[in-house]
């Protein structure tokens, strides 16, 4: 290209390219605008550039058409570009860039962009807060209370799920060790549903006490838990007792208090 542009004096950027798109002449806004380029398609956005192609390999030009630009600082630039046929070996084209709004909309996308990412993190937080709340709310459907030195009570609460025994199993199987307790007093008073997955983990868990060495009373069992208590009461040895006051003042599991 050179500086002795027949463009000079012209206030908008202007190329003027040959039938290969090879650039021949420029204005300085062109130069400010785009910087040094030696194709038109160097400073034609990609989503564009078939267009541009289409447009200016046809044997009518089109004298009005809108194109997306990439500026020489790498902006996204939308512009109209005014194009006429001097010879049949090129074009002059006339640039008018828009009112910035495709950039404007760009800026509003990546702000948008980041905070739709700032929201999931959010949101991600608050999942995670709401998932150790549900655990703590799951541990404390099921606390352990000392009775005494041997002897354990879990009053179960809501439905017996697998989410609820996992919840509290770790608990009991610690305070069982650390305190050498001999029964564990099952109080089903409370308790809504057992789930057919809470009945599996309650099983392993029962069978986890019984190589403990450690005895399972169920007290306050309603006729829909003892059916479904059925089922595994013929793989472990399970207790019952009419009522918590009943296993408290039984001799068949005293304490050694």
């Amino acid at each position: 290209m050179t500086m002795k542009s027949q463009f000079n004096g012209l206030p908008l950027p202007a190329l003027k390219v040959d039938n290969e798109l090879s650039v021949i002449d420029y204005s300085i806004e062109a130069l400010d605008l785009f910087g040094e380029c030696h194709n038109f398609t160097d400073i034609v956005d990609e989503g564009s550039l078939q267009k541009a192609l289409n447009l200016l390999s046809s044997d009518f030009l089109q004298q009005t058409f809108e194109l997306n630009f990439i500026s020489k600082k790498g902006d996204l630039l939308l512009a109209d570009v005014y194009g006429k046929r001097n010879n049949p070996m090129g074009f002059s084209l006339v640039i008018v860039p828009k009112d910035n709004q495709l950039q404007h909309i760009s800026d509003q996308l990546s702000k948008l962009r980041e905070r739709l990412r700032e929201t999931d993190y959010d949101l991600f937080q608050e999942k995670e807060r709401t998932l150790e709340l549900l655990q703590k709310v799951r541990e404390l459907s099921a606390p352990c209370i000392h009775l005494d030195r041997n002897r354990l009570l879990v009053p179960l609460f809501g439905d017996l799920t697998e989410e609820q025994v996992l919840a509290f199993t770790p608990r009991l199987l610690a305070n069982i060790y650390e305190n050498q307790a001999e029964t564990i007093i099952f109080d089903l008073t409370a308790l809504g549903k057992i789930m057919d997955e809470g009945l599996q983990y309650l099983d392993a868990l029962l069978q986890s006490l019984s190589i403990m060495g450690t005895s399972s009373v169920f007290t306050g069992v309603k006729p829909e838990h003892a059916k479904r208590l059925y089922r595994i009461r013929t793989k472990q040895p399970m207790c019952f007792a009419a009522s918590l006051q009943d296993v408290l003042s039984s001799d068949k599991w005293p304490s050694k208090s």
